[in-house]
């Protein structure tokens, strides 16, 4: 906050490369254990033939099924990760002052607004945070990626709009 009464938070781009990384380095992981599992799968099958039997296939195809399913849920919370990262783009993100509001490239004067709301991430997504205005319109922008936290972002809402604003963070429990 500086001395003119205006809070400016920035996106992180470090925190999008961070989550992207990861959610790399866990399908990389996901391939190798799959690959792992069926090999040892058929190992097992091919070594012990008599004592395995006709359980030889279902013991394979169920580590291959297993280990497939992981890689798409993996793949998805990758390739949600990299439509919240095309979202952060270098400059301001979010923006408060005594006159009102401004997220994503929407203005609000603080009569205008609404809510602030925190919407939890699913399956890799930044938890959103959302204003809306009270005329239907609503911008949002993912908290994940954001140089300032939540509360102080709240904090900031709640004394430049003079108390008449707060996010709801409630659902960041669920």
């Amino acid at each position: 906050m500086n001395g003119a009464g205006e809070y400016v938070v920035f996106y992180a781009p470090e925190a999008v490369r961070a989550k992207t990384g990861r959610w790399r380095s866990m399908l990389i992981q996901r391939l190798v254990s799959t690959a792992i599992s069926v090999a040892i799968g058929g190992a097992v099958w091919y070594f012990f033939a008599a004592q395995v039997g006709s359980f030889g296939p279902w013991l394979v195809g169920s580590a291959l099924v297993v280990g497939l399913i992981w890689v798409i849920v993996t793949v998805t919370g990758l390739l949600r990760v990299r439509a919240d990262a095309k979202l952060v783009v270098p400059g301001p993100a979010f923006a408060t002052t005594r006159d009102g509001v401004w997220t994503a490239g929407l203005w609000l004067p603080w009569p205008e607004v609404g809510s602030f709301r925190a919407a939890p991430g699913r399956l890799g997504r930044s938890p959103q945070l959302r204003v809306e205005s009270r005329d239907g319109r609503s911008a949002a922008v993912p908290m994940e990626y954001l140089s300032a936290l939540p509360a102080n972002i709240d904090s900031a809402v709640r004394a430049l709009s003079g108390g008449r604003s707060w996010i709801d963070l409630s659902r960041l429990d669920d």
